[in-house]
């Protein structure tokens, strides 16, 4: 296994109209990662440690309060959810912990109709304002910052597939159907410390996957011990990729400074293959009594957005296609069949990955 220095992009020469087709073509093209670092931002380090020593103090309630902010009828997809999700061969996983929320409305409809059929995208957010009113905010104010750099991001996305299309991919075409997105949802993880019989796998933290919407934004892991004191990354651990070219395994890191920003699944099928995702894992650390904690903001389509292929799209073998697909990680083929649009394909999915149907 190797560390790799990802692609990176300053956020002060994006906003001076830097061209970065280079950049772009080396993190997403056919040999990229699937992920981009964006540096040069403006300093929110105070955002950024109320919200991950929230989701901190929140893991340590006791059993019995967390479980009043769980859902059950969504598949664990609005507030906390913990040892609900598959990610190794059907195992469930209990690593870690998520509070999951949308950033943008507490309450995205009134119709019955779509919150009964489609809980994952619609239903309500739960907060635990009785319990730990500060999580709230927290997760507000961070995942407002990683909003601007998502759409950011899109824009540098659909600059990039105009010009490398000679025009038909359609100037801002991305960038207005996330903006139209009202379901995108932030994700607070909690990585619990190790048990001593914890395994030694890759993937002992959270198992081998694909983000399966538009795009991911992440922040730098914040590791605390049992104190809640911040203590130096271990080097055991943290984020890693399947190489799409050869299968090897890279660990990727990167500075409190600055965003990652990975691509998903429905974003690699709608640009017809020409921008790529990549599985990745979080690797445990065997250091015991050590937590890890991070945010991750998923940005999507509406729900009813059509899943349909642009007309400069590469074959379907190869839009459809991940390169060293971990075992046990569900093919983007089987999940985007019969999915007419973006809310069925994401029902295919939280299908295919948790314990409850």
């Amino acid at each position: 296994m190797s560390e790799i220095k990802p692609v990176s992009i300053s956020y002060v020469d994006f906003k001076a109209g830097k061209d970065f087709t280079e950049e772009v073509t080396e993190a997403f093209g056919a040999n990229g990662l699937g992920l981009i670092v964006v540096r040069d931002l403006p300093d929110f380090q105070k955002e950024r440690q109320a919200a991950l020593r929230a989701i901190r103090k929140f893991a340590d309630l006791p059993e019995e309060t967390k479980e009043k902010y769980t859902d059950s009828k969504s598949n664990y997809s609005v507030g906390w959810s913990h040892g609900k999700e598959k990610m190794r061969n059907g195992v469930p996983d209990t690593a870690k912990g998520s509070y999951y929320a949308n950033p943008l409305d507490d309450i995205i409809t009134d119709d019955q109709y779509l919150k009964e059929n489609f809980p994952e995208l619609y239903a309500d957010n739960i907060w635990p304002g009785e319990d730990m009113p500060e999580l709230e905010p927290a997760f507000k104010e961070m995942t407002h910052v990683q909003l601007g750099v998502g759409y950011m991001i899109c824009e540098l996305f659909d600059r990039y597939l105009h010009s490398k299309t000679n025009g038909l991919h359609p100037a801002g075409h991305f960038l207005e159907m996330l903006r139209r997105g009202t379901t995108c949802k932030g994700r607070l993880l909690h990585y619990f410390p190790a048990p001593p019989t914890a395994s030694k796998s890759q993937d002992g933290l959270c198992g081998w996957h694909l983000d399966h919407g538009g795009i991911t934004i992440l922040t730098c892991p914040l590791y605390l011990d049992m104190q809640r004191n911040e203590i130096p990354a271990p080097s055991d651990c943290g984020l890693h990729i399947k190489h799409p070219t050869d299968g090897s395994i890279v660990k990727v890191t990167l500075p409190p400074d600055c965003m990652l920003v990975q691509l998903g699944e429905s974003f690699q099928y709608l640009s017809g293959g020409h921008l790529r995702a990549t599985a990745h894992c979080v690797k445990s650390s065997q250091t015991p009594d050590i937590t890890r904690e991070t945010l991750a903001l998923f940005m999507d389509w509406m729900p009813e957005e059509v899943m349909k292929l642009p007309e400069y799209t590469r074959p379907y073998s190869e839009v459809v296609h991940t390169p060293f697909l971990p075992e046990g990680v569900p093919e983007l083929e089987g999940r985007i069949k019969g999915a007419k649009h973006y809310r069925d394909f994401a029902k295919n999915t939280y299908t295919a990955y948790y314990c409850e149907k």
